[in-house]
């Protein structure tokens, strides 16, 4: 009785480690295919040549389509200074960082939120924005879920009021044409982010892997237990020499 409760708490034991694994494998080849997802709009979307903004992006749109993800996109225009506001604790290649936002209005009349540049996040003094006219190239991204924090995402849901009608999703300044074209006086240009496909492939092999290792095991360990390869071997004594006494020992010593 005690060896059937045993064999089935092997079987149960490999069963919920053999779902388990399936469940977290699908979830990291999930990840994976997010991961390569992303990284095949961010280059179809660099592959395309700089475009004008009311080309990418016309005049009406409400959604950001995603089609517009990562493309290279000119406009011309002057920024609002009196928008800028400053986002907290964005890191820059591992850096701790405080980013420039700030509307800019186009000559069409429209407002494009812009990540103009950072500054280190300890700086104690922060640069303001030029107000004269500029021709800006920027990467357009899709506006970030607000998550209540003033100053902790970029979407216009945390900036002030757009003077003029929203652009969808926001742009991240490449270069500044005044004079030199560049970055911007007192900022440096918000770098692009490096996408990987990380380990979650790896991770997927690994926990499928163990799906079918965990029945294999489970299997190992019954046939041991049926078979009574766990008892404890019977400890032999060794043999006396025939002929000899305990007596005649102790007058040999």
């Amino acid at each position: 009785m005690n060896r059937a409760l045993t064999v089935a708490g092997i079987v149960a034991l490999a069963l919920a480690v053999s779902v388990a694994a399936v469940f977290l494998g699908r979830w990291q080849w999930h990840r994976h295919e997010g991961r390569a997802e992303q990284i095949a709009a961010f280059e179809a979307g660099q592959a395309s040549a700089p475009a004008p903004l009311g080309d990418v992006l016309p005049d009406g749109t409400v959604t950001f389509p995603d089609d517009a993800r990562w493309r290279t996109a000119t406009v011309s225009g002057s920024f609002d200074a009196g928008s800028l506001t400053w986002l907290r604790n964005r890191p820059v290649n591992g850096s701790p960082a405080t980013h420039a936002l700030a509307w800019f209005i186009t000559d069409d009349d429209r407002a494009l939120l812009v990540d103009a540049g950072w500054v280190e996040a300890e700086a104690s003094q922060k640069p303001s924005l030029p107000t004269e006219h500029l021709e800006l190239t920027v990467t357009l991204r899709p506006a970030e879920d607000d998550n209540g924090t003033p100053g902790t995402r970029i979407t216009p849901d945390q900036m002030p009021e757009a003077p003029a009608t929203e652009v969808p999703g926001y742009g991240v300044l490449a270069t500044a044409c005044q004079d030199p074209c560049g970055a911007l006086p007192g900022l440096a240009i918000t770098p692009l982010p490096e996408l990987s496909l990380g380990p979650h492939l790896a991770y997927t092999v690994q926990w499928y892997m163990l799906a079918v290792a965990a029945p294999i095991v489970a299997v190992l360990w019954i046939r041991r237990e049926l078979l009574g390869e766990q008892a404890t071997p019977a400890v032999t004594k060794p043999k006396r020499r025939a002929g000899l006494s305990d007596e005649d020992i102790e007058d040999a010593l």
